[in-house]
Protein backbone atom coordinates (compact mmCIF):
# COMPACT_ATOMS: atom_id res chain seq x y z
CA UNK A 1 0.00 0.00 0.00
CA UNK A 2 1.50 3.25 -0.99
CA UNK A 3 1.61 6.79 1.07
CA UNK A 4 -0.97 8.15 -0.86
CA UNK A 5 -3.44 5.23 -0.40
CA UNK A 6 -2.68 5.86 2.95
CA UNK A 7 -3.32 9.30 3.39
CA UNK A 8 -6.85 9.34 1.52
CA UNK A 9 -7.73 6.59 4.31
CA UNK A 10 -7.10 8.89 7.13
CA UNK A 11 -9.18 11.73 4.98
CA UNK A 12 -12.15 8.89 5.03
CA UNK A 13 -12.64 9.04 8.76
CA UNK A 14 -13.52 12.19 8.81
CA UNK A 15 -16.51 12.28 6.52
CA UNK A 16 -19.79 12.03 8.31
CA UNK A 17 -20.97 8.84 6.32
CA UNK A 18 -17.90 7.01 7.43
CA UNK A 19 -18.45 5.85 11.36
CA UNK A 20 -15.44 5.53 12.84
CA UNK A 21 -15.10 3.94 16.15
CA UNK A 22 -14.95 7.40 17.26
CA UNK A 23 -18.77 8.15 16.91
CA UNK A 24 -19.68 5.29 18.11
CA UNK A 25 -20.80 6.77 21.87
CA UNK A 26 -20.39 4.31 24.58
CA UNK A 27 -22.49 1.09 22.63
CA UNK A 28 -25.62 3.59 22.45
CA UNK A 29 -25.43 3.29 18.63
CA UNK A 30 -24.82 6.38 16.61
CA UNK A 31 -25.00 10.02 17.56
CA UNK A 32 -28.24 12.11 16.82
CA UNK A 33 -27.71 15.08 14.83
CA UNK A 34 -27.21 17.70 17.93
CA UNK A 35 -25.00 14.88 20.04
CA UNK A 36 -22.62 15.74 16.69
CA UNK A 37 -23.21 19.29 16.87
CA UNK A 38 -22.27 19.48 20.50
CA UNK A 39 -19.24 17.62 19.99
CA UNK A 40 -18.10 19.51 17.00
CA UNK A 41 -18.23 22.70 18.64
CA UNK A 42 -16.59 20.54 21.70
CA UNK A 43 -13.54 20.00 19.47
CA UNK A 44 -13.50 23.67 18.05
CA UNK A 45 -13.33 25.39 21.19
CA UNK A 46 -10.36 22.84 22.39
CA UNK A 47 -8.79 23.53 19.32
CA UNK A 48 -9.16 27.54 20.15
CA UNK A 49 -8.20 27.01 23.82
CA UNK A 50 -4.80 25.10 23.15
CA UNK A 51 -3.86 27.97 20.84
CA UNK A 52 -4.62 30.28 22.98
CA UNK A 53 -2.27 28.33 25.96
CA UNK A 54 0.37 27.68 23.80
CA UNK A 55 0.73 31.26 22.56
CA UNK A 56 0.44 32.78 25.79
CA UNK A 57 3.18 30.48 26.94
CA UNK A 58 5.61 31.08 24.47
CA UNK A 59 4.64 34.61 24.54
CA UNK A 60 5.93 34.91 28.19
CA UNK A 61 9.24 32.81 27.10
CA UNK A 62 9.64 35.41 24.73
CA UNK A 63 9.03 38.68 26.91
CA UNK A 64 11.43 36.95 29.70
CA UNK A 65 14.22 36.47 27.06
CA UNK A 66 13.70 39.78 25.98
CA UNK A 67 13.50 41.13 29.52
CA UNK A 68 16.98 39.57 29.98
CA UNK A 69 18.85 40.61 27.30
CA UNK A 70 17.21 44.06 27.89
CA UNK A 71 19.50 43.91 31.68
CA UNK A 72 22.12 42.39 29.84
CA UNK A 73 25.47 41.76 31.44
CA UNK A 74 28.26 44.71 32.90
CA UNK A 75 31.14 44.78 30.61
CA UNK A 76 34.26 42.66 32.07
CA UNK A 77 36.32 45.41 32.51
CA UNK A 78 34.25 46.81 34.83
CA UNK A 79 33.74 43.60 36.56
CA UNK A 80 37.00 42.19 36.80
CA UNK A 81 37.44 45.81 39.33
CA UNK A 82 34.60 44.76 41.34
CA UNK A 83 35.59 40.83 41.42
CA UNK A 84 38.96 42.48 42.61
CA UNK A 85 37.24 43.97 45.61
CA UNK A 86 35.06 41.03 46.64
CA UNK A 87 38.14 38.77 46.43
CA UNK A 88 39.72 40.74 48.77
CA UNK A 89 36.98 41.49 51.00
CA UNK A 90 35.56 37.58 51.14
CA UNK A 91 35.10 37.71 55.00
CA UNK A 92 32.93 40.62 54.76
CA UNK A 93 32.16 41.94 51.60
CA UNK A 94 29.57 44.69 51.96
CA UNK A 95 31.63 47.58 51.05
CA UNK A 96 31.59 51.36 52.93
CA UNK A 97 30.26 54.33 51.66
CA UNK A 98 33.91 55.68 50.81
CA UNK A 99 34.63 52.46 49.27
CA UNK A 100 31.87 52.39 46.87
CA UNK A 101 32.71 55.91 46.06
CA UNK A 102 35.90 54.86 44.92
CA UNK A 103 34.22 51.89 42.52
CA UNK A 104 32.21 54.46 41.18
CA UNK A 105 35.21 56.00 40.48
CA UNK A 106 37.36 53.47 38.92
CA UNK A 107 34.02 51.86 37.45
CA UNK A 108 31.94 54.22 35.82
CA UNK A 109 29.05 52.65 36.97
CA UNK A 110 26.49 54.09 39.40
CA UNK A 111 26.01 54.08 42.91
CA UNK A 112 22.92 52.06 42.14
CA UNK A 113 24.60 49.58 39.81
CA UNK A 114 27.04 49.11 42.28
CA UNK A 115 25.27 48.06 45.01
CA UNK A 116 22.93 45.63 42.42
CA UNK A 117 26.29 43.86 41.87
CA UNK A 118 27.12 43.32 45.49
CA UNK A 119 23.61 42.41 46.36
CA UNK A 120 23.29 39.67 43.27
CA UNK A 121 27.08 38.86 43.85
CA UNK A 122 26.23 37.71 47.71
CA UNK A 123 22.90 36.23 46.53
CA UNK A 124 24.98 33.76 44.40
CA UNK A 125 28.22 33.42 45.55
CA UNK A 126 28.53 33.63 48.78
CA UNK A 127 28.16 30.68 50.68
CA UNK A 128 30.09 30.89 54.22
CA UNK A 129 26.78 33.88 54.92
CA UNK A 130 25.47 32.06 57.03
CA UNK A 131 28.23 30.79 59.37
CA UNK A 132 30.12 33.99 59.14
CA UNK A 133 27.17 35.99 60.24
CA UNK A 134 25.90 34.20 62.59
CA UNK A 135 30.13 33.85 63.97
CA UNK A 136 30.13 37.92 63.74
CA UNK A 137 27.32 38.93 65.84
CA UNK A 138 28.11 36.00 68.58
CA UNK A 139 31.42 38.37 68.37
CA UNK A 140 29.91 41.24 68.85
CA UNK A 141 28.07 40.36 71.71
CA UNK A 142 30.85 38.98 73.90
Amino acid sequence: MSDEEDEDEDLELHHHHHHSSNDMIMGFGLPTESERTLMERVRQELKIELKQGFKSRIEDVREEILRKRRAGKLPSDTTSVLKNWWQQHSKWPYPTEDDKAKLVEETGLQLKQINNWFINQRKRNWHVASQSVTSLKSKRKR
